[in-house]
């Protein structure tokens, strides 16, 4: 059963223009694609026959999937001080770091993070704002893009919902240091990133000891596939097992094709601490298990709170 729902401009309350968004369930058989032909599916829909700035119309919104795609920082401690003027962050939201935005965020001392993941927001908004000189005009990924700081830490999640974490129509997120001027990301704990694109395009990547090993920097392996520099590697034999830090791996980094160059977690000893025999497990360890990245939308009311917020961003509430 459809449901209208009444929504306004919060900040010109009580006045403004009080417009309407339906939401809905359809049910479809699709004629090509996944599920399989004949397969029915569920989408749920959001409309409005509200227009946007200049009286155009609002795209119909209709989902199925709940990939919203984010990246996470690392918390911080204290209020945040922001003293350079061109303090700046660059970020890609649904597209490659190299087309994002420089975000220039507002100076100030002993800043809530509350605070300013609402400026970091409403600046992201703006550049797809129509009359806000941005650019991103009209871009959906920018306007309903949105930035929360929850537990001491920023999250940034895309203004999309998508069937992938990666790929071309991906819905993701991206930060980067600034073309020019300060780099904001290590004060607001961006600077040690997580995002769903990263967690998705994980692979396991496991290969044995192919020589027995009983001392030295380096493991004779029956492949390298899937190993480089900076990766943590478990090596496991069953009984024993260690962990350490890839440093090479392959003829890339001037090694033979089944050689994996280490270091000691702490990096005061070279050598493993026993000797491991052939087909020694060694697995490349990840932050968390290989699994699809938990989305920003994984429930029902907030795939339909997302379509309401998408269009509520589009609509001109001053006719």
């Amino acid at each position: 059963m459809a449901v209208n729902v009444t929504v306004r401009d919060i900040v010109a309350f009580p006045g403004g223009t009080a417009k309407t968004v339906t939401v809905d369930v359809l049910q479809i058989v699709p004629v090509a694609g996944q599920p399989l032909e004949g397969d029915e599916i569920w989408i749920s829909s959001a409309t409005t026959a509200a227009t946007a700035s200049g009286g155009g119309s609002i795209e119909n919104i209709f989902k199925n999937t709940m990939k919203r795609g984010f990246i996470n920082g690392i918390a911080i401690s204290g209020l945040i001080d922001i003293v350079d003027s061109v303090t700046k962050i660059k970020v890609a939201i649904d597209e490659d770091i190299a087309s994002g935005v420089d975000i220039t965020l507002n100076q100030g001392n002993n800043l809530l993070g509350s605070d300013v993941a609402a400026d970091l927001e409403a600046k992201l908004k703006a550049e797809a704002e129509f009359g806000q000189g941005g650019s991103k005009i009209g871009n959906l990924s920018y306007l309903n893009a949105q930035v929360r700081f929850v537990n001491s830490t920023f999250k940034i999640e895309s203004g999309t919902l998508g069937e992938s974490f990666t790929g071309a129509a991906r819905s993701s997120v991206a930060v980067s240091a600034p073309s020019a001027d300060t780099d904001a990301r290590s004060l607001i704990g961006l600077n040690i990133t997580t995002s769903s694109q990263i967690l998705a395009a994980r692979q396991i990547a496991e290969t044995s000891v192919a020589t027995a090993y009983t001392g030295t920097d380096i493991l004779e392996v029956s492949s390298t596939a899937g190993f480089s520099a900076g990766d943590s590697i478990k090596i496991n034999d069953g009984t024993n097992n260690q962990v350490v830090i890839v440093s090479g791996a392959g003829t890339g980094d001037g090694l033979t094709a089944s050689q994996i160059q280490f270091v000691t977690q702490s990096g005061g000893a070279i050598g493993l601490a026993t000797a491991y025999g052939t087909g020694t497990l060694v697995r490349l360890l990840h932050e968390v298990d290989i699994a699809d990245p938990v989305s920003a939308v994984s429930t029902v009311d907030q795939l339909y709170r997302f379509g309401i917020d998408s269009l509520v961003n589009q609509i001109d509430f001053s006719v």
